[in-house]
């Protein structure tokens, strides 16, 4: 149950998108995609691959990472000074 619902990573590559004032097709373009996937990547209709969101992320500028995340491909790990995390 801790994974996010893939509208979620869709709102939030639209959301990153629009902040950086790119088009859909420019960041398409930037990633490698055709803009037709990626739009269905935001509406949240398609699960891209972990090398896609990686291309995303370099486009978009934000860390591949944080992306993973809130596709539900790594988990979020809390490691800065967390005894626990030990």
């Amino acid at each position: 149950m801790s994974k996010l619902p893939l509208p979620d990573l869709g709102a939030y590559l639209r959301e990153q998108r629009e902040s950086a004032q790119l088009s859909l097709r420019q960041l398409a373009e930037m990633a490698g995609v055709s803009n037709p996937y990626l739009s269905q990547i935001e509406r949240g209709l398609k699960r891209p691959s972990a090398e896609i969101l990686q291309q995303i992320a370099k486009g978009l500028q934000v860390s591949a990472e944080s992306l993973y995340v809130r596709a539900g491909i790594l988990d979020e790990r809390v490691t800065d000074g967390d005894p626990a995390a030990a």
